[in-house]
């Protein structure tokens, strides 16, 4: 064979990196700490930026909510979704993030074990003089009911939960009736096949996530636990995983069909694998100071607030630039940039509103401000518009690209395998082998893999006589993978 001519192979999945992410437009102290997350893991600052976004939203769910206009809110919670490759430092970019909310959330506990115990015991007295009540010759029903009434109203009866990990659906029903509003935070998005049917049968149970999204009403009813109604149940979500993660839920029919995937902002991290440093600076104690005081003061409030939803509204001018965009700007994209991601482009106009919501009360709590006290102002409007068009960016690219054939999928894992195993070259045979897993049940699945991987310039084949006399082919791996 004549010798090959390499060059640098195609990339197989387009890049999603149109736009950065947009740093500037977060308010200071979380702008200074996803900064310092990024050089320090020496990742894409939109990983810590996106992350970030949906936790401190979190501290904001069931407090406020911004008016588009008198009969459209939409309240802080943004449901994201870090999609990035193995080796791309996702678990400390997500530790960093989630760090205050844990130690908010363990000191809080310990600080109110008396308060939760008196309250459990109040219960158990209630409880006890019903049982009493209900053993009379002719039990007083009106007073057994105001008893029950009471026990039912007693809150604080056990610890708090802020963040989530790996958690069921039917933990997640609890968990949300006992708090009314979580974060759920994790560098495993996989976890999101928990309701896919792992635990139900193959049957989907996305109901509660749907509706979290917008803090609708949930009841279930149930053999076992009975009745559970939670009346305004909130969900932030901030997740990290692998490419195969987004390819599972575009093909996954519930996902798609239901809206679900429509609801999260991708963010599509930028690698910088084999550049990368060890001795980056760290986070100051400074930055990470404030990034935690700020945190916990957020946190406090909203467990200090007992009133209803506040609706926030956009001055004036803000107002009259969100509807001219509305009407001028977004209905026409849908049906052209973002023709291929139309589901998603629907709630595009909501997004801004719910990342207006999230830099707004941010940037008053950082003043010391009730956020009701002030209108949304034009620039913190321009600001949200900055971010959302980074994402529409991404969801444009994720929604038309990333949900690639399964040859893609399964040319990037014999990628995989050839850098783990160090496969310079070797019989098509052999190689699959060497390559054998559950995607490749066949060789017929191996072998059409290999050929999409020879029309993006990562082999080569060479027609060669084996050892027993018979045509083969030999696979010749591109040196600059």
């Amino acid at each position: 064979m004549n010798e090959i001519k390499w060059v640098e192979p195609r990339p197989l999945r387009q890049s999603a990196n149109a736009i950065p992410f947009p740093l500037d437009a977060l308010p200071s102290v979380l702008r200074n700490m996803a900064q310092s997350i990024s050089v320090t893991t020496s990742t894409d600052v939109g990983m810590a930026g996106t992350a970030m976004l949906s936790a401190v939203g979190y501290c904001f769910t069931g407090l406020y909510r911004l008016a588009g206009k008198a009969d459209h809110t939409e309240p802080p919670v943004l449901y994201s979704i870090i999609i990035a490759q193995p080796s791309e430092r996702k678990s400390p970019v997500m530790h960093f993030i989630k760090a205050p909310f844990d130690t908010f959330e363990s000191k809080y506990n310990k600080d109110h074990r008396e308060e939760m115990y008196k309250a459990q015991q109040d219960v158990k007295a209630l409880e006890a003089r019903v049982k009493s009540m209900e053993k009379e010759d002719e039990p007083d029903t009106a007073a057994i009911a105001k008893l029950r009434v009471q026990a039912d109203n007693i809150r604080n009866t056990a610890p708090i939960r802020i963040a989530v990990d790996d958690i069921t659906p039917e933990s997640l029903v609890i968990e949300l009736s006992e708090n009314d509003s979580l974060l759920m935070i994790s560098d495993e998005a996989g976890m999101l096949s928990n309701f896919n049917g792992k635990y139900n049968g193959g049957i989907p149970n996305l109901d509660l996530l749907l509706k979290a999204w917008n803090g609708e009403k949930y009841i279930c009813n149930r053999v076992i636990r009975g009745r559970t109604e939670i009346p305004r149940p909130y969900l932030s979500v901030a997740l990290a995983g692998q490419p195969y993660i987004w390819d599972n839920m575009m093909n996954d029919t519930a996902f798609r069909s239901s809206g679900l995937i429509a609801r999260f902002v991708p963010c599509f991290a930028k690698s910088d694998v084999g550049n990368r440093r060890y001795d980056t600076a760290p986070i100051s104690k400074e930055v990470r100071e404030q990034y935690h005081d700020f945190i916990h003061q957020l946190l406090k409030g909203k467990k200090d607030h007992n009133g209803e939803e506040m609706i926030l509204h956009l001055s004036r001018h803000a107002s009259e630039e969100y509807i001219e965009y509305c009407n001028n700007y977004i209905e026409k994209e849908i049906k052209e940039s973002m023709c291929c991601c139309q589901d998603w482009g629907g709630k595009f106009h909501g997004l801004i509103l719910r990342i207006a919501c999230i830099l707004h009360c941010a940037d008053c709590c950082s003043r010391g401000i009730e956020p009701s006290e002030e209108s949304v102002n034009h620039d913190t409007l321009l600001r949200a518009f900055n971010i959302a068009h980074y994402y529409r960016y991404q969801a444009i690219y994720g929604f038309s690209v990333n949900a690639p054939d399964g040859n893609i999928v399964k040319a990037e894992k014999i990628i995989q395998i050839f850098k783990t195993k160090n496969i310079k070259h070797g019989l098509k045979s052999d190689l699959y082998h060497a390559c054998r897993c559950n995607l490749f049940p066949t060789a017929k699945d191996f072998y059409s893999a290999l050929d999409t991987l020879a029309e993006y310039g990562y082999i080569a084949y060479e027609n060669v006589t084996a050892a027993n006399n018979k045509k083969a082919q030999m696979v010749h791996v591109n040196p600059h993978i």
